[in-house]
């Protein structure tokens, strides 16, 4: 096995990597045959079918999802810009932090691997390596994979030769300071504009440890402005690895890993129904990173959840910072905040994004604006309190004529009043709850459960700055379509959060990969 994938990071190597010594399982029929189905199931609905980087969700998605035709990878450890085995299967393990590319810990090894060879398949060209690994000449690269030298230390002769280097050849792109901020303009391979790192904040498509790091200095990324380096490698890309490094902190970069947890849900005898209640002290509370899947460095990173269960319901509590409260979507420039909890039907879940055709999620949903209506109903007296209203009377005096302010009232008649009148729940302005209850297979398929199915009771509040949102509902549903729960089960579970001040709403959001939520007996 390649050092590239012995350098994960620590955190992810936990759970994710094959312990050292583990060999690269090579393709055979059999194995490219498991990775082909797992790509259909987990991969086609954001890289295509035929993995031309246009599945269903591409659209959704920034930046977007590689091209597996054009064999143009970003993480690529080799003096020729071809990726080895060993690079792909890390970027499958780990993913790729500053993307909606997630990774991928419930797949096992062996699909792993599967995955690696299937996609070297769908490549236009077989992915060609150069000759046997030879050491750079001077002033020049080698050949086949990049040998990292040992680490050497770090004195203020190396910091301010990093510092000439960087400005040099980094901040024209990533800023003087490393924030992104450059004046270059960026395009990517495709046409599409992207961003520059911003270093300080530790986020790193590959490995945030230093030996990846030094590769990628070396390598740069294919497919993207970040070019292979004109210095020679050794004590100079080092110098510069240390001081992209300490731009930013080890906690920062550990806590972008995109790790899977169990969410342990104790059994109490009476479960709060409020955010603030003390019987959450009886649940461990579970910090979840989020990944936008329209990437911005400014965004909710974290959601802590809890859980907690009676026998007979679950209560499940969201917490998240969030510096402002948006709570309406009146005005066409506005969004609102909002969450969710998404449950798998089966052990074995479908892709996390909203499931897939034939494979259901459940979802749970909690809105901003719906908890404001419940305190006054937001309409658009309450945006532009001053609005006037154009009246253009009914020559024949209807009754039904209602010309003046404050003319849909409680007392309507909800057949002349659309969306009330057809049944749609968030259309109901006597609604005392601020939770639907929806299901969906795939993007675009998204529905509300019938009216006498929404059993799902959401609180949230706002203060300090943080969102907390409390979810309950029985352990069986009354229809079919909701999840069905019990005690001693371990149902897979995802979390989203839209931030409404940042534009997020429908499949603008940021999510976290399956979860297991562990019911105790």
């Amino acid at each position: 096995m390649s050092k590239l994938f012995l350098h994960l990071g620590i955190a992810a190597a936990v759970w994710m990597a094959p312990r050292a010594g583990h060999a690269a399982q090579p393709a055979t029929p059999e194995l490219v045959e498991k990775g082909r189905q797992a790509y259909q199931f987990h991969c086609a609905p954001c890289h295509g079918a035929a993995g031309h980087g246009d599945g269903p969700a591409a659209y959704l998605l920034y930046p977007k999802p590689r091209n597996f035709a054009k064999a143009q990878y970003r993480l690529v450890s080799t003096w020729e810009q071809v990726p080895t085995d060993e690079d792909l299967f890390g970027a499958i393990t780990r993913g790729m932090p500053g993307s909606a590319m997630p990774s991928w810990p419930g797949l096992s090894e062996e699909t792993r691997w599967g995955l690696v060879h299937y996609l070297k398949t769908l490549a236009d060209h077989p992915l060609e390596y150069g000759p046997p690994a030879q050491p750079p000449e001077e002033g020049g690269p080698g050949t086949g994979v990049i040998e990292v030298p040992p680490e050497p230390l770090y004195d203020q002769a190396a910091q301010e030769r990093a510092a000439e280097l960087f400005a040099q050849g980094c901040a024209g792109c990533h800023g003087a300071t490393g924030k992104g901020d450059g004046q270059t303009r960026q395009i990517d391979s495709d046409g599409y504009p992207t961003r520059p790192r911003d270093l300080t904040r530790g986020i790193y498509k590959g490995a945030p440890t230093p030996q990846e790091v030094y590769r990628r200095i070396v390598a740069g990324l294919p497919g993207t402005p970040m070019p292979m380096s004109d210095w020679a490698p050794g004590a100079d890309a080092w110098a510069l690895t240390q001081y992209v490094l300490a731009m930013s902190s080890p906690r920062q970069r550990q806590r972008n890993e995109m790790l899977r947890f169990s969410i342990q849900t104790p059994r109490v005898p009476k479960l709060p129904s409020h955010p603030d209640d003390g019987e959450w002290r009886a649940a461990d509370p579970v910090n979840l990173h989020l990944m936008p899947l329209w990437w911005r460095d400014d965004r909710v990173e974290e959601v802590t959840v809890r859980a907690l269960h009676d026998g007979a319901e679950l209560a499940v509590l969201m917490e998240w910072h969030d510096d402002t409260e948006d709570h309406t979507a009146i005005r066409p420039q506005d969004f609102r905040d909002a969450a969710a909890v998404q449950f798998a039907l089966s052990p074995d879940p479908p892709f996390f994004g909203m499931g897939s055709p034939g494979r259901q999620v459940n979802i749970w949903m909690w809105k901003a604006e719906r908890q404001a209506d419940l305190v006054a109903f937001q309409d658009l007296e309450a945006v532009y309190p001053n609005i006037g209203i154009d009246s253009y009377p009914n020559l024949l005096k209807s009754p039904l004529e209602q010309p003046m302010r404050h003319a849909l009232t409680l007392e309507s008649d909800p057949t002349f009043v659309t969306g009330w009148g057809a049944g749609n729940i968030v259309s109901d302005p006597t609604r005392k709850n601020a939770a639907e209850d929806l299901q969906a297979q795939g993007q675009g398929t998204l529905k509300a459960h019938p009216r006498f199915d929404q059993e799902v009771v959401a609180e949230g509040v706002y203060q300090s700055n943080s969102y907390h949102v409390v979810f309950r509902r029985t352990f069986k549903p009354k229809g079919k379509e909701g999840v069905v729960l019990k005690p001693g089960a371990t149902v897979p579970v995802a979390f989203a959060v839209w931030d409404g001040s940042h534009g997020d709403r429908d499949g603008k959001k940021s999510v976290t990969i399956w979860q297991e939520l562990k019911l105790a007996p």
